[in-house]
This record gives C-alpha cells, structure tokens and sequence, in this order.
C-alpha cells in the first residue's frame, strides 16, 4: 500500500492526533437519555460550557445566509485574501521567477496578468537560499517586499511557523500594515526533513502554515515541484492538495514560452492562464568584467505559439534553418531558452545568403536585408524564436 492509500483507521487516527482534533463525543443512542460527555440542556443556554457556547455561536439558520458579492481577493480570480496556494512545475522551469513577479506587483498594487491586485506587504521565503536569489530581486523594478533568505523549517517541535507570525505580527505593528502575501520557496525545504508523501507529514506542514495564516490573516504560497510523472500533478501525498484553496500549474512548451493556469480554485472557476518567458537582463560586471545576469518574466499575449503559414523568401529561409538544425544543432541549457536544438544565427544567415535564394541580388546588403525580412516574418508568425543570438524552430 502507498502512503497516499494510507486511509486505515490507524493512517486517519495519526492525521488526527497531528492536526489535534478534538475528541470525538460518543452517539446517544435513539430512546436512551444522555449521558458521559453530553448532558441534556434543554433551553438553559447558561448551562454550556464555554466551546459549546462558542459552537453555538457559530451555527446560522440557512435561511439567514446571504450571497457574498465581494469576494476579497489579492490577485483577482488568482489568489484570495487569506488563503492557501501552491505553485508548482518541473525543477528549472522558471517558478520562483514567476512567484517573484507576483510579490513584486501585490507589493506595488500593480496590476498582475491583466488581472486587479490589492496592494499589501509581502514576504518572500527563500528557503533555499542561494547567491542567484539575491541577484534575481535585484532585477526587479525597485522592489518594495520584504525577504528571509535562509533556511526555515514549519514542522516538528521546532517548527518556525509560530515565531515567524510573531515577527510578521511585529513588522505589521512597526509598519502600520498587516502583510498580505508570504511564499515560502520551496516546500520541499520548509519540511524539515519530514516525508512530503506521507499524511501524517503533510498535515505537520498544513498546521504551520494554518497558524501562519489565522496569525497573520495573509495569503499563503508554496513554490512546489511536480514529481517524476509530471502528469499527476504536484508531488507529496494528497492530501496537500485537499487541504489548499488554489493550485497553480506552470508547463513550458517547446519553444521556451511559460504557461500558468489555475488548476484549482475552492470557491471560483479555474483556467484562468497566464502565458510568459523569461527575459534575461544583465546587472553589471564581474571581476573578470564578464556579464552577471538574472531573468524576469516577459508576458507574452497567448500561451501557445500561433502557427501561420508562410510564403515565399520567409518558406525557403525556413527550410535552411530546418536544414542548418539537422547538421549543427545544440540544446542549449539555460531557463529562458527552449528545450530544443538551437543553433547560431550567423550561422543560419550565412546558409541564407550563400543559396542566394531570397534575393536576386549579388549585393550582399541587399541579401541580409532580405534575411532580416524573413527573419522578423518568421518572428512574427511564431514559428522560430531568436534569443541570445541564437535561434530555435518552433515545432
């Protein structure tokens, strides 16, 4: 049995006892009068005890409830005040940028995705640390979010979840501003060595991030991996997913451009999508006076690449690309780059003109021009990307 089966008595008693629930009260059987835990009180309300008035408090007669036609969001039809995410997708697939872009506008009340943000404080997890953390938040447009960059663990005895809200609870008061978003990025590295595929485990992981949030009252966001079947979604046991409001999935297609959909949404629709790549921007220089470069994300106004037909000068410099792919093609390894065989585009442009067949002309200005033609026609029509001086075949 796998531990996502794991739903015998004991496997659901050791959930229990993680997440302490409270005892259960033995049934009064149909005929007999109340006894042990449960006492008849009639009318005397005085008579409760404290949880049981508190209960009470909380029962509504149906007919009372009322539509709630604002719903209190931080990214509209995304993200809700409060709430509990995960964002998730293959390791180097362009996540903790695409996480980044969304604490950079909530903390700027920027618009994000064509959709409305509540602006509010942030705070970014960067669990795993890392020299390139630090140039990644220095890519951004004069960031405005608060960071810890180290590790942090929110189970166990030890866990963090409890001090970490008494310090954003202490930046609030300091702030005059309660914070509305924290990430922790990634899961994997906020178990404190814990089994993410176990129940018992992830409900250690769900209390801390439960307490964070009710502390807090922010929304909640864990950059997470799929597993080795990228199909059945987020890695870990289930039950992670049962627990969260919203799931968001990020796939990259052939050609290098970043899909987000909503693929759960516990009192919304899903689908909603987002489609991006990652621009590679450079910081400045280092000793060597060699380029130090991070990424941000670019998007882009649909999530799959439209394939136009094409004629003429662009349909041969097509077929010399597919030509030139064949005989000297790499992958080339780098996040913003596609995960097919790119090759240089000098090395395509000369192919071009030495076939002499986009233009008539002996003049070699003249061909380049006509290269250049058919390059930004191919651009346009999405079916090559060019980055970095290199170029790709859209598939």
């Amino acid at each position: 049995m796998t531990a996502d089966q794991d739903d015998t008595p004991e496997g659901i008693d050791r959930v229990r006892a993680v997440m302490g629930r409270a005892e259960e009260v033995a049934p009064i059987e149909r005929g007999q009068s109340a006894g042990g835990n449960v006492r008849p009180l009639r009318g005397n309300v005085d008579a409760l005890k404290p949880r049981a008035r508190a209960l009470l408090g909380a029962i509504t007669w149906a007919g009372d409830l009322r539509p709630q036609l604002e719903r209190p969001y931080l990214v509209k039809g995304w993200l809700d005040q409060g709430g509990v995410s995960v964002l998730y997708c293959p390791s180097n697939a362009g996540k903790s940028f695409l996480a980044l872009d969304i604490a950079h506008h909530v903390a700027k009340g920027r618009s994000w995705g064509g959709r409305r943000t509540r602006k509010g404080r942030v705070l970014y997890v960067a669990a795993e640390g890392g020299g390139s953390f630090a140039n990644r938040v220095a890519a951004l447009d004069d960031p405005e979010f608060f960071v810890y960059c180290a590790p942090l663990t929110l189970t166990g005895r030890d866990g963090a979840a409890g001090p970490l809200s008494e310090v954003a609870q202490h930046l609030a008061a300091v702030g005059g501003e309660p914070f509305s978003l924290i990430i922790f990025d990634t899961l994997a590295r906020v178990m404190g060595g814990l089994d993410e595929n176990t129940a018992p485990d992830i409900a250690q992981l769900v209390a801390g991030l439960d307490l964070i949030r009710r502390a807090t009252g922010a929304h909640v966001m864990l950059v997470h991996h799929t597993g080795k079947d990228a199909a059945r979604g987020a890695r870990g046991h289930s039950s992670l997913r049962a627990a969260i409001d919203t799931e968001i999935e990020l796939t990259r297609d052939e050609v290098g451009q970043i899909t987000a959909e909503v693929t759960k949404q516990r009192d919304g629709p899903t689908g909603y999508r987002f489609a991006y790549t990652l621009c590679q921007v450079e910081l400045g220089r280092d000793q060597d006076g060699d380029p130090v470069t991070s990424c941000l994300v670019e998007p882009v106004e649909t999530a799959r690449a439209g394939h136009a037909d094409v004629t003429g000068s662009a349909r041969v410099a097509l077929d010399l690309l597919d030509k030139v792919l064949a005989e000297a093609g790499e992958i080339h390894r780098k996040p913003q780059y596609p995960s097919g065989r790119g090759v240089a585009l000098d090395r395509w442009r000369e192919a071009c003109i030495d076939a002499g067949s986009l233009s008539t002309s002996d003049n070699r200005e003249t061909q380049q021009k006509a290269f250049r033609r058919a390059r930004e026609g191919l651009e346009a029509a999405r079916l090559i990307v060019v980055r970095d001086e290199l170029v790709w075949r859209v598939e």
